[in-house]
């Protein structure tokens, strides 16, 4: 089986870019402060998502680093926080593109519109609420109220999951 010739962005090229995504990672949770030995485990999955694009390493990335953000003191919208939701996004993105690119075929860039159009909207969507989150009191909220929120949300979660089975399901 002979390389695929031609235009477009090496294979490669995606892994690379996984790479530095997971470097970002890293170092964004550095910066706030995350300890030696979880910055190496951190690293040592973020070199494993590299490898092995389509292996739960970039899920187990995000997963440590929401973790490690939430716990450290600061407050919710720190500059980490707000760097780390875009990174991760990417580092999803990348990561399943690389998974199904093989390794000797090239990505035309044509096929990038759909996925950068999907993380823009995402991204807007994400720094919007944000936006909406920065404007809310900063005193502690009734319990009933932040568990009735947090029962929206995972209710918004199931409901976009459910829509888009039946999407993928018909299409």
């Amino acid at each position: 089986m002979g390389r695929v010739r031609g235009r477009g962005v090496p294979g490669w090229g995606l892994r690379a870019a996984v790479g530095v995504v997971g470097a970002l990672i890293v170092l964004v949770l550095a910066v706030q402060g995350v300890t030696a030995v979880l910055l190496g485990l951190v690293g040592f999955v973020a070199v494993a998502a590299v490898a092995l694009p389509g292996s739960p390493a970039a899920m187990l990335l995000i997963g440590v680093s929401a973790v490690a953000t939430a716990v450290l003191p600061g407050e919710p919208l720190r500059w980490e926080v707000l760097v780390l939701i875009p990174l991760v996004h990417l580092l999803h993105l990348s990561c399943a593109l690389a998974a199904i690119l093989p390794r000797g075929g090239r990505l035309h860039l044509a096929a990038l519109r759909a996925p950068v159009r999907r993380f823009a909207f995402v991204q807007a969507g994400a720094f919007g609420l944000a936006g909406l989150v920065a404007l809310l009191p900063s005193d502690r909220a009734d319990p009933v109220v932040e568990a009735l929120g947090l029962l929206g949300a995972a209710g918004l979660v199931l409901l976009v999951a459910a829509l888009l089975r039946d999407r993928d399901r018909v299409g």
